[in-house]
């Protein structure tokens, strides 16, 4: 991922994003804002807590892209805290977030990450059906400001699937690329 702030820098980018296979690339407007985040997590007897919207800030990188936020640097150049927000832009957020989770059958949990502009206008970047589950995930730490413990998150989540109806079409068999384990291809002489 790469930042385009000057055309001149653009076919750069596209070239950098494509690779030598030229993969397909996704080219998004650049919004600037508050990136914020919105953990759901489906409770027993099927309520969904929303947790609070939280603001990240990427406090020593260029932007807030996947490795700033996994820390893949070790650098500590992210900070999370409970987004100090205006009640019409939380209002907005809880709106979506919840027409969100209904619109695409959601269900167990998830993780929805947003952009709000200085106008105060939320923009929902994606949808992450999976959130992290490590015990410094936004989705674990955002859990926390409601109190629920790592533990609590993994029962509610088990809770869930072990109760779910099951699926009335047939799931589609996965396609794997190799039959060999990456891990055991990767340790192999």
């Amino acid at each position: 991922m790469s930042l385009v702030r000057e055309q001149a820098d653009l076919g750069r980018a596209l070239t950098d994003a494509a690779g030598e296979t030229g993969d397909d690339v996704l080219v998004e407007e650049y919004l600037t804002g508050t990136p914020l985040t919105v953990g759901l997590l489906e409770l027993p007897g099927g309520s969904v807590a929303t947790f609070p919207p939280l603001a990240t800030e990427a406090t020593d990188a260029e932007f807030y892209d996947a490795d700033t936020k996994l820390d893949a640097d070790s650098r500590r150049a992210v900070a999370v805290r409970i987004a100090d927000l205006a009640p019409k832009a939380l209002s907005k957020i809880t709106r979506q977030v919840k027409r969100l989770w209904d619109g695409l059958g959601l269900r167990g949990s998830a993780r929805i990450d947003f952009m709000l502009t200085s106008d105060g206008q939320p923009y929902a970047l994606e949808v992450n059906s999976t959130p992290g589950m490590s015990r410094d995930s936004n989705f674990v730490v955002g859990a926390a400001t409601l109190g629920f413990t790592h533990t609590d998150v993994v029962l509610a989540m088990l809770h869930e699937a072990l109760a779910r109806q099951p699926y009335d079409v047939p799931l589609p068999t996965p396609a794997f690329s190799s039959t060999e384990s990456t891990r055991e291809a990767a340790v192999s002489p």
